[in-house]
């Protein structure tokens, strides 16, 4: 039986995946497995899968099902008594394994109490070229200590986690409901029951981006942000402090929704385009929230107004995240 599994969600991934599953095949630590779910591909993906060679446990759906319900097929399937989380077309650097299995094993040392997670730095590439910062350097002072009130103000935890296979087990896993921010979702049921965040601050995966993504993907992703707060302060488990922010957040990611909607539409394309089905009547009906997000919230105007201008992610990136 393994000591980690490495969990894989592949959808039409074929492009990168050879290289994802390289990186496992590189690691310095040796006692792993691979349990990657094909998420009803059309490319080659499951047949990349199954001739993977040792070492890769391949399951299929059908029909795709999202991230989050690929990754709990995996993961029921998983022996590893830690699981390590990888996305198709990311790296693991080769001391990855053996870097969070000593975090982990220094941090349940410390008798603090039970380790929940080990997150990590990622390098960031996009269109194949390294950013000048990590992804960690983007969020200064975000991210020591992680708290769940840090993580709920803004979420540091790249998907490279290192997570115990009894904890996740413990809080359900993978909310299914959630796409794109089902990584964040658990990060804070995790956290929520009392389970210790350790930050390994080495550089030890590889976060890999394509170039110019269009801003209505915001609308979406303040869509999910959103539902992952109300799925926390629906399980009653958050103080009143934490409570409050996210609320805060909910309101900040409303917003957010707005701002893309109104360069974008419903369902994106130009901003003439984007006036005429969305409407006026809409920006004004929501034009109270934006006040009082904008007002609570300052230093987010710049970002609203590239976001507005260009219609490009990368020049608003800064609006992803909670305040």
């Amino acid at each position: 039986m393994p000591r980690v599994s490495v969990i894989v969600p592949a959808h039409d991934a074929a492009e990168h995946l050879g290289a994802a599953i390289g990186s496992v095949r590189a690691q310095t630590y040796a006692d792993w497995e691979i349990v990657a779910v094909d998420d009803g591909s059309r490319d080659g993906t499951w047949e990349l899968l199954q001739s993977a060679g040792p070492g890769v446990r391949a399951l299929r759906r059908e029909r795709p099902g999202g991230p989050a319900a690929a990754r709990n097929l995996a993961l029921a399937h998983a022996d590893g008594e830690l699981v390590a989380f990888l996305d198709a077309d990311d790296l693991l650097l080769p001391r990855y394994l053996e870097s969070q299995i000593r975090c982990y094993e220094a941090a349940s040392r410390e008798r603090r109490g039970e380790v929940g997670l080990v997150a990590c730095d990622a390098r960031i590439e996009i269109g194949g070229r390294s950013a000048p910062f990590t992804h960690l350097q983007r969020l200064p002072d975000c991210h020591v200590p992680l708290t769940l009130e840090r993580v709920l103000r803004r979420n540091p935890i790249h998907v490279a986690c290192l997570v115990p296979a009894a904890v996740g087990s413990s809080v359900g896993w993978f909310d299914t409901e959630l796409f794109g921010t089902e990584d964040y979702g658990l990060w804070i049921k995790i956290l929520e029951t009392g389970h210790r965040a350790v930050l390994n601050e080495e550089v030890l995966a590889v976060y890999r981006r394509a170039p110019g993504a269009l801003s209505a993907d915001i609308a979406r992703q303040g869509l999910n942000n959103r539902r992952a707060y109300e799925l926390a302060l629906a399980r009653g488990r958050l103080n009143a402090r934490q409570r409050r922010i996210a609320r805060r957040a909910i309101r900040y990611n409303r917003a957010m929704e707005e701002v893309a909607r109104l360069r974008f539409g419903p369902t994106g394309g130009s901003a003439a385009g984007a006036a005429r089905r969305f409407g006026l009547w809409r920006g004004l009906a929501q034009l109270p929230l934006l006040l009082r997000v904008a007002a609570g919230n300052p230093r987010s105007w710049a970002g609203w107004l590239r976001l507005l201008r260009s219609g490009r992610a990368d020049d608003a990136a800064e609006l992803r995240a909670t305040p």
